[in-house]
């Protein structure tokens, strides 16, 4: 009967164990907070560059597939715009997306596929470079950058400032 009652006490945790641990965790906690905004921020930005840059291949297949002139264009600093421009005077929208919050598009950004998928007018490559809606970019908050070369191949890269020639 003693055996059984120290086994019993040996797998339990005092209090004092108990307060130790949180204190150690509160401080790890603290430490890691400022790291945090960073990351969120980071993870924004991102998911934001993938978005320009799906919404921009669907262009591309878009007018390949209509045979005709695709648009992607930022109505405001957050939303992301694709239309068919067979008509010019009464574009034909196929797409709207809105950016996650934290994250801007320059706000005159529109570019052009043509029916064989290249950007219109022939030869000009395209740059967009999204920013933080609030700050700009760092070393810390990496931005990322849309690049369509003058044959319609497109890569995001992930921090225009550093490798996005």
């Amino acid at each position: 009967m003693n055996t059984r009652r120290r086994a019993a006490r040996a797998r339990g945790l005092t209090l004092i164990e108990l307060m130790v641990g949180l204190a150690v965790l509160a401080l790890l906690i603290t430490a890691a907070a400022p790291f945090m905004g960073d990351l969120i921020a980071n993870s924004r930005l991102r998911e934001s560059g993938n978005l320009l840059f799906t919404e921009s291949l669907i262009a591309q297949s878009e007018a390949i597939k209509r045979n005709t002139v695709v648009r992607v264009r930022a109505s405001d600093s957050a939303t992301i715009q694709v239309h068919d421009m067979s008509d010019p005077s009464t574009p034909l929208l196929l797409r709207e997306r809105t950016l996650p919050e934290g994250a801007a598009l320059p706000p005159t950004m529109a570019f052009e596929f043509g029916a064989e998928g290249r950007p219109v007018p022939f030869g000009t490559p395209i740059s967009v470079d999204l920013s933080p809606a609030s700050g700009s970019c760092s070393d810390d908050l990496r931005c990322p950058g849309l690049r369509v070369d003058a044959g319609g191949a497109m890569r995001l890269c992930p921090n225009h400032l550093a490798n996005c020639p």
